[in-house]
């Protein structure tokens, strides 16, 4: 059993006296949109009765726009939101934005249907202009003092944008970006409610309350005419212009709707309402629009009652009232007379409706009605009546649908109604009236327990009550009520009661969720398990046959019951928000109507059993079993839903205590529950890591404190240096990681004691050979602090990585600790002791940290990669499935589902994972000698890359797919999507096909119900031994329709393939689960041997079926027909997608194949006695060559893995993209000329030094000698030893980058840091007072949150800074404390001044980070800004020049495949681009006069490039299959020649005008080329070929182009697809950042 909404009766939109409502349109007439309670209803105009209701708004909805597209709506509410949605289906949000403080009152939208401005009652604005798929802003709203009531956008270019206020005033913006231009404040007397361009863009008019309809100019905002004045006597709502511009239509409170022609000035007919000279509030006019795209002129207004008029010029009257309620609709009753079933609403205004069941169509009821809430309703033969917190009883002519006017009043408030034999019960607070001929004949009051609840049946009366008690009553001839039975089972109030229609079952709700069913003739319980609900039961009703029940709730779900199978149910999950209030049978049990919450009348269709698809054969991959049954691709872990809660305990949390005890135990458990979580955070690699990296740093600080460690470092103050070692090489960090770190650590040693010695050696030379100790200090400052810092720091840019930055800032310390601040040098002696020491700290400092990583929770890398290599293959699966089971729906609701997101998230975050472990396991590798292992792995590694890209292609072929059913969608009153079905198709779809649902021929696949296995997810009604078995089913073409639309062709493409494919998928996701590995900690290799048989077996399957999907999809497309070319590129497009897509989960299981086979050679060299080899070490040895065509032997694609290709050769100074660029880089000097040889030796010279990485180390090095100067000059060394300046020579060297914006981010965390480092130490020495017992605890509790924000947080600057300025202070005053010092009496000597260490160290800091900003940004400033603009540029150009030479031209002509793009080339464009967003990062950080960076659009335009050159890769993996064209292939590429050349033409056109654009910072032209039409003229080329080609090829002389010979062609076809999206992407934020051209750019002054 089923249960799936079949409509949806909507409610009225909202409306409020004084202000004005907001209506819209679709652009083909089609639909309106508008905003009513918490949701947004988009209703058919032309059929009511068939709506989309958007629900995901919190608070109360006030807007709602269709875009000009009519693809998607906007909507805002009352918190400031606004929302961003399909249009088509009304459930997926695009972009969620909080754009103020207050009421959004109305939102426009652009002409591309990018941009929108929303405007409402703010707080710190009234408004605000951002992009629709992002949120970013595009301009702002300014000019008023007031709440903003309307916006309109002008819809061409140039934009303009218009407000009005209630400031009395019109604002007119300039776009894009939109800005502020001129105010027009002296026209409007009162609020300003509405503005409107017209649809020609040449006017612009505005209304409000003084009555005035004012004209605009549409370009230049100045007020032109004024027209109507007089004619409203009331304020002016709202106004609509007709699609000829010439005509508006305005809405008043004087209950008129006038049109109006603009040029004469006239109003040319009014509509009255209410009667003429009645005042009729509800009939104010408050909203009105004029849906354009109809040939009827049909205009619709609102009235304040909620009621929608439809109005037709020339019609005095409306031609249709569509009526309903915008309040909650508290009550609902059915009746039954010979013209078909009626429902009767009420809602909490006391408004009542009634509803034709068949037509849909619902109206007011005439006469007094409720003057607040309707409580219930009981019908009877002829009669209505509903009772209402106006304590009276109302009765109705169910006929006449009109209140008679008898009024009963009654005794207390009403609680509920019922009826039988006549009588009408009715439940008060105080007791039971009871009515018999619309006349009180009895009241029986109840003083104990008050009534809640209230049902009749015969004889009996049943009554509920607070205090949990079922009352059963029989009532006599004079009708008195005895007590018969009372039922008392029921744990919680009575909140609903049912009699079945025989009356031989009684159903009882509860207020936690429970529904008992008795049995009246004894009263047993028949059953209690239906107990679903989680929150109050609010009504029951149950079908004719008394044999299933449907309830509702406050929890918002409708849940129908089966009494043969109580623990199975159907729920309609979310059914209306704010509650379920009341449900009833249609049709005698066919149909359920539930009303609720958010004022709407829904019918629901109950089907007794789900079609289902013919079963596909699908190979068991564990043991390579042939199956044949209904599978599902769905995951219940994977369910998107709600979480189940269980119901016996949903009570609990509602249980409140006040009292002191209460509170302590709360307390307590609170505190126990924080421990609990505290204790499994323990667990956690995080906090692992951190303690590891605490308790290294404690070990280090014992060089410190402990004295024989200390003596044997021997007599200085530095010893604080061990633990700085042991912040910067913390332990938390695999063994490979870890060996890593050893070896840059000690070659940076070395270095330092290169250099140090070599400058001792230097200065010894001059003093003692030469005197001449000035001289030798000038060479030590510039060759070894100069030339050697200079190094380090083209050292640390050139191999940009953690370690190496760190090991870099290791040397730079030890160098300028010997050189600048040991006397040797400056004396002329040669000393080592510092030297030494230097050593000594280092080695016990690494010594720490490689023994607590080593013994203490060891992280091997080789167990990380295959622990990584586990999730990736589940994240292959997860994606997998849903992308498949997205493109068999063709729905996008699961590639944009949480699931989806997630999976695709973790996806990225583990790949990422997977390459850092791989490289961290080389050296494990290589330690062991177990290389060969870890080739192995490279290759698995490769391969799960590749595996990848397939996913890519598979999710661009499914949302090529979207798009086009999205194209193809009609609504409304427009053709359905498919109307020619065979009797067997029709047995396949679900029941929801029939009504007017984008994806209803797509439904032939069914899956299994989103709960999973549940017990309600499964029929309780037996199979029906006459239906036809799905499974034997014919799809032969012989009994296909002959389909006519794109969606016809997914649906029969699914019909044909879907079993096949969906096996496939089934087949390969339950190899996933299981590869590559299994449980840890051994993570053995884990490969059933059927494993590749069975994939064998699926995929010989699968291209069998595919082969037979493709030849039907070809035969259906009936080419004997005549259409305009974008049809025929629609159909062939289509093919293109669904071709593509099959062809790619064909490609990913072929790799899988290779997977297999690469992990069954992993398994066996691993399983080999003695595999070591230690390969490596034998470096004298030549290495073999290896194979590279073969699955395992990848030696290129390690490289490509672990180092990026380097090309030493090429000036660094310009992107690698550009070298081709000059000229004088390829100069080469005459032959045996050697004067034009030593200008090229000259020239050589100039572009080294001319190069950025040289440049950048010279400014260093220079930087570095000018601060050390001061060491050496004999006035300025005491100075600079007083005020460390060996430590701001440090923080110097920390802070420079290569570019100025990554020296600003920086400086800045080493600046923060140095402060917070320094004011702990201080306040950690005047508690300890120097104890080197609490100095080392404390040091240690310091470290956590250090290294909670170096590990966890990923800021390593900020928090090394904080430890070793606390190092540098806390550490130092020990060491002069006791003693062990240089003689440094001017920070205290044995009683050091705290604050004075700390301040020298501040100030020292300060100094360096000072001086290394001014050197960045003075000497050859390097801008991240400019170099990122200039590369991205540079990045396009090559990109168009790549796609330029059209990629499948190459295999056509037969030449190397290198023409188009090699992986060379492919991989050194993702390095560039990788560069590229780290520049973008660091320009956040440049401050420039002209403003901030704007990141969030460049990030975009990155994210857009990205996935452009992985749109070049998948072409690129396409063309490799094969590098030689078949004949087919042949023949095609070349009938397509010429259209696929200019196609390649305009886009690198494209690329060639974002790049200059970018590059010279300039506006766009607003009349680019568009990429569509030649697309469409390749796409109809193809069209022709099988139209007036392939009869020809039916002579066995001619060559056939095969199925599979369109697969290139479909992947370049879909390929060019995402490059123009994405360009155009790239173009819409190119837009927003420089603007468009129009005349004002160049007026001439």
């Amino acid at each position: 059993m089923s249960i799936t909404i079949d409509k949806i009766l909507a409610a009225s939109p909202n409306t409020e006296r004084g202000r004005p409502t907001q209506l819209s349109s679709d652009p083909k007439g089609e639909r309106i949109a508008y905003a009513s309670g918490k949701s947004i209803f988009l209703r058919s105009i032309d059929d009511p009765s068939l709506s989309k209701q958007y629900t995901a708004h919190t608070t109360q909805t006030s807007v709602a726009r269709f875009s000009p597209s009519g693809y998607y709506v906007a909507s805002g509410d009352v918190s400031g939101a606004v929302k961003v949605w399909d249009a088509v289906e009304g459930v997926n949000t695009k972009g969620d934005y909080h754009i103020i403080s207050g009421r959004i009152n109305d939102i426009a939208w652009d002409g591309d249907s990018q941009r929108i401005i929303a405007v409402g009652d703010g707080r710190e604005r009234f408004g605000h202009c951002i992009t629709a798929d992002s949120g970013n802003s595009v301009g702002e709203v300014s000019g008023h003092s007031s709440a903003i009531n309307s916006v309109a956008i002008r819809q061409q270019r140039p934009l303009r944008a218009a407000t009005g206020a209630d400031d009395s005033s019109m604002v007119f913006l300039h776009g894009a970006p939109f800005k502020f231009a001129t105010k027009l404040g002296g026209l409007h007397k009162g609020y300003v409610y509405g503005v409107g361009f017209s649809p020609d863009g040449n006017h612009l008019i505005s209304v409000g309350a003084d009555r005035r309809i004012q004209l605009y100019d549409g370009k230049t905002g100045e007020a032109t005419t004024q027209i109507g004045e007089g004619e409203h006597k009331g304020s002016i709502f709202a106004v609509s212009w007709a699609k000829d511009s010439n005509r508006v239509v305005t809405a008043s409170a004087d209950q008129t709707v006038k049109l109006w022609d603009v040029e004469a000035g006239k109003a040319v007919q009014t509509w009255r309402f209410g009667g003429e000279g009645n005042v009729s509030i509800p009939d104010h006019q408050v909203g009105v629009v004029w849906p354009a795209g109809r040939n009827d002129g049909m205009v619709i207004s609102l009235n304040l009652a909620g009621d929608l008029n439809y109005l037709v010029e020339g019609s005095q009257t409306p031609t249709r009232v569509v009526q309903g309620h915008n309040k909650s609709i508290t009550a609902l009753g059915s009746s039954q007379d010979g013209k078909g079933q009626t429902f009767w609403t009420g809602s909490f205004d006391g408004r009542v409706c009634s509803w034709d069941s068949d037509s849909g169509i619902g109206s007011a009821v005439d006469g007094e009605t409720h003057k607040n809430q309707v409580t219930a309703f009981e019908t009877t033969a002829g009669r209505a009546y509903s009772v209402g917190w106006d304590d009276t009883l109302r009765i109705a002519d169910s006929t006449g649908k009109t209140f008679l006017g008898e009024t009963s009043k009654l005794s207390a408030q009403p609680k509920g109604l019922a009826s039988a034999d006549g009588r009408v019960f009715v439940a008060t607070a105080s007791g039971i009236d009871i009515f018999l001929k619309d006349t009180l004949v009895g009241s029986v009051p109840v003083k104990n327990e008050t009534p809640t609840a209230i049902a009749a049946s015969g004889s009996l009366v049943a009554v509920g009550d607070d205090a949990n008690v079922v009352q059963i009553y029989n009532v006599d001839g004079s009708h008195k009520l005895i007590p018969k039975e009372k039922l008392t089972r029921s744990t919680a109030q009575i909140t609903a009661l049912e009699f079945s229609p025989d009356g031989s079952l009684l159903a009882v709700g509860n207020s936690s969720g429970k529904i008992a069913v008795y049995e009246t003739s004894s009263w047993d319980v028949k059953t209690d398990r239906w107990s679903a609900h989680t929150a109050r039961v609010t009504c029951i009703a149950w079908n004719a046959a008394g044999t299933h029940a449907v309830s509702g709730g406050l929890d918002t779900n409708v849940f129908v019951w089966s009494l043969a199978a109580p623990g199975k149910r159907v729920k309609a999950a979310n059914a209306h928000k704010d509650g379920v209030n009341g449900v009833s049978w249609v049709d005698g049990g066919k149909k359920i109507a539930s009303t609720g919450g958010d004022a709407a009348l829904k019918i629901w269709t109950v089907a007794a059993q789900q079609h289902k698809l013919r079963n596909g054969t699908f190979i068991l991959p564990g043991t390579g079993e042939r199956v044949r049954r209904q599978i599902t691709l769905r995951n219940p872990s994977n369910f998107d839903g709600p979480a189940r809660t269980n119901s016996d305990n949903s009570i609990l949390p509602l249980r409140r205590t006040y009292s002191q005890a209460g509170t302590f135990r709360t307390a307590v458990d609170n505190t126990v529950e924080a421990g609990w979580e505290f204790w499994g955070w323990l667990h956690t690699p995080a906090a692992k890591g951190i303690l590891k990296s605490s308790l290294a740093y404690l070990l280090g600080s014992m060089a410190t404190f402990l004295p024989p460690i200390a003596n044997f470092l021997g007599n200085q103050d530095s010893k604080h240096l061990v633990c700085t070692i042991t912040v910067y090489f913390h332990p938390s960090r695999s063994q490979g990681s870890m060996q890593e770190a050893i070896i840059l650590g000690l070659g940076a040693f070395f270095y330092a004691v290169f250099v140090s010695v070599s400058s001792m050696a230097t200065s010894v030379f001059f003093e003692s050979q030469l005197g001449m100790i000035e001289l030798g200090y000038i060479i030590v400052l510039i060759v070894f602090i100069g030339g050697g810092l200079g190094f380090v720091g083209w050292f640390k840019q050139r191999y940009n990585a953690p370690l190496v930055s760190v090991s870099c800032s290791l040397a730079s310390l030890a160098i300028i600790t010997v050189i600048t601040k040991e006397n040797a040098i400056q004396v002329g002696v040669f000393s080592n002791d510092k030297i030494v020491q230097v050593m000594k700290m280092i080695l016990m400092g690494m010594a720490s940290t490689s023994v607590v990583s080593l013994l203490l929770w060891p992280i091997s890398a080789r167990t990380e990669l295959r622990e990584t290599m586990i999730n990736v293959t589940d994240s292959f699966g997860d994606m997998l499935t849903l992308i498949t089971r997205g493109f068999l729906s063709g729905s996008e609701t699961d590639l944009r589902s949480t699931t989806f997101i997630k999976a695709q998230n973790k996806h990225k975050a583990v790949f990422t994972k997977l390459k850092t472990n791989l490289k961290e396991a080389r050296f494990e590798h290589y330690l062991l000698g177990t290389e060969e292992e870890y080739k192995l792995q490279v290759s698995l590694v490769t391969c799960m890359q590749r595996l990848a890209q397939s996913i890519g292609g598979l999710r661009s072929a499914a949302l090529t797919q979207f798009s086009l059913l999205r194209e193809s969608t009609t609504f409304g009153n427009g053709t359905p999507l498919s109307s020619r079905y065979s009797p067997q198709i029709e047995g396949l779809v679900s029941p929801m096909s029939s009504r007017h649902d984008r994806f209803a021929v797509l439904t032939a696949i069914e899956e299994a119900s989103e709960e999973g296995s549940g017990a309600e997810d499964r029929d309780d009604e037996p199979p029906n031994p006459f239906e036809r078995q799905a499974s034997t089913v014919s799809y032969g073409s012989s009994t296909m329709p002959t389909v006519r639309t794109p969606s016809e062709i997914f649906s029969r493409f699914i019909m044909h393939l879907g079993p096949s494919m969906k096996s496939l998928a089934y087949t390969l996701s339950q190899i996933l689960q299981e590869l590559p590995f299994g449980e840890g900690p051994q993570y053995e290799i884990k490969i059933n041997d059927h494993f590749k048989t069975s994939l064998t077996e699926a995929l010989k399957l699968y291209s069998s079926a595919r082969a037979d999907a493709l030849k039907e999809l070809y035969k259906s497309k009936e080419l004997d027909r005549d259409r305009p070319e974008s049809i025929e590129a629609d159909f062939e497009e289509v093919a293109a997608s669904c071709g593509h897509f099959s062809f790619s989960l064909q490609t990913f299981a072929e790799e899988m194949q290779t997977f297999l086979s690469i992990l069954e050679d992993l398994k066996e060299w691993t399983e080999k006695e003695n595999p070591k080899s230690w390969n490596w070490i034998r470096f004298w040895r030549k290495p073999k060559p290896q194979v590279t065509d073969g699955p395992n032997g990848v030696p290129e694609e390690e490289q490509r893995l672990i180092q990026p290709p380097q090309e030493p050769l090429l000036p660094k100074d310009l992107p690698d993209l550009a070298i081709e660029r000059r000229s004088t880089r390829q100069w080469q000097a005459p032959v045996q000329n050697k004067k034009w040889s030593l200008y090229r030796k000259i020239l050589d010279i100039i572009l080294i030094l001319a190069r950025d990485d040289v440049r950048f180390a010279i400014k260093v090095g220079f930087g570095a000698s000018l601060y050390a100067m001061f060491a050496f000059i004999p006035l300025t060394r005491p100075f600079y030893q007083h005020w460390r300046g060996e430590w701001g020579l440090l923080s110097y060297m920390l802070v420079c980058a290569m570019t100025i914006g990554a020296s600003n981010t920086t400086g800045w965390s080493r600046f923060i840091g140095t402060f917070i480092g320094a004011a702990i130490a201080c306040f950690l020495w005047s508690i300890t007072q120097g104890n080197p017992f609490g100095l080392a605890f404390c040091g240690w509790m310091v470290s956590l949150p250090c290294f909670y924000i170096i590990l966890v947080k990923g800021q390593g600057p900020f928090g090394r800074f904080i430890m070793l300025t606390y190092n540098l202070s806390c550490l130092y005053a020990y060491s002069l404390s006791i003693q062990d010092g240089d003689g440094d009496d001017d920070e205290g000597g044995v009683v050091p001044i705290i604050t004075e260490i700390a301040l020298h160290r501040v100030v020292a800091v300060i100094a360096g980070c000072v001086w290394g900003l001014i050197i960045t940004r003075v000497i050859w400033p390097i801008s991240a800004r400019n170099k990122f603009k200039d590369g991205l540029s540079l990045l396009w150009l090559r990109m168009g020049l790549i796609w330029k030479r059209d990629p499948l031209s190459t295999i056509l002509e037969g030449e190397s495949q290198n023409e188009y793009m090699d992986l060379k080339e492919e991989f050194a464009l993702q390095q560039y681009l990788l560069r590229l967003d780290n520049l973008r990062s660091a320009a956040a950080s440049e401050f420039e006069l002209r403003g901030p960076f704007p990141a969030k659009a460049y990030e975009r335009i990155i994210d857009s490039t990205n996935k452009m050159l992985d749109a070049f890769h998948a072409m690129n993996v396409v063309i490799q299959k094969d590098l030689t064209a078949s004949e087919g292939e042949t023949i095609l590429l070349k009938y397509t020649a010429d259209e696929r050349a200019q196609l390649c033409s305009r886009i690198s056109h494209l690329f060639q005008v974002l790049a200059s654009s970018l590059k010279l910072e300039f506006p766009l032209s607003d009349a680019l080329p568009d990429t569509s039409n030649a697309r469409d003229r390749l796409l109809a080329k193809i069209f022709h070929y099988r139209k007036n080609v392939a009869s020809a090829e039916e002579d066995p002389n001619n060559p056939l182009v095969k199925d599979e010979d369109y697969e290139m062609i479909y992947a370049f076809i879909l390929v060019t697809g995402q490059l123009s999206e994405e360009l155009k992407r790239v173009q819409r934020d190119i837009e927003d950042l420089f603007g468009v051209m129009d005349e004002n750019l160049f007026k001439l002054t």
